[in-house]
């Protein structure tokens, strides 16, 4: 089997979510200004590799009809498995929520993909203030749900967004 870099599986990666995500909206923005933004998360903690690869596709399984088989055959079973652990199954946000945390706390890595996540949404989220809201009333759980998770440093980013002290 040929060997396939990890540019090249990002570039693929992108556009595979920008195809699967093109009817829908961020705000008033397409879909990938989000990807984006947990991309450049990720980039900004010198995170590469897999996690980065995920960063595109984390929400292809919760949004589109993006199968996990698909993923695994295009993408490996590292980038399945990190894409799997932040998405959420359940009716409600809170089940969702729930439903993540669990498989975030069996595959430890994705917390970096669930941290640059909250992180994207919450500083895009400063001109919204039902949205850092919601997010502000989640941090406890979110924290003790993941705690030891990630790293300190972005979870200190997060603080600062939402305006908390850091650690």
């Amino acid at each position: 089997m040929a060997t396939v870099d990890s540019d090249e599986l990002e570039r693929d990666a992108r556009a595979l979510a920008e195809a699967r995500h093109a009817t829908q909206r961020y705000g008033d923005r397409p879909y990938v200004f989000h990807l984006d933004a947990v991309r450049e998360v990720l980039r900004s903690f010198d995170i590469q590799g897999d996690l980065a690869v995920a960063a595109w596709l984390h929400d292809v399984l919760e949004d589109t009809a993006t199968s996990r088989e698909e993923l695994r055959t295009r993408f490996g079973a590292d980038v399945d498995e990190l894409v799997w652990a932040v998405t959420g199954i359940g009716a409600t946000r809170k089940e969702r929520n729930a439903s993540a945390y669990a498989k975030i706390r069996a595959t430890p890595r994705a917390a970096y993909l669930k941290l640059a996540d909250r992180i994207a949404n919450v500083e895009a989220g400063r001109d919204r203030p039902d949205k850092l809201a919601m997010y502000r009333t989640e941090q406890h759980g979110f924290e003790r749900a993941l705690e030891g998770l990630g790293s300190e440093d972005m979870w200190n980013r997060l603080r600062r967004a939402l305006g908390e002290p850091t650690k």
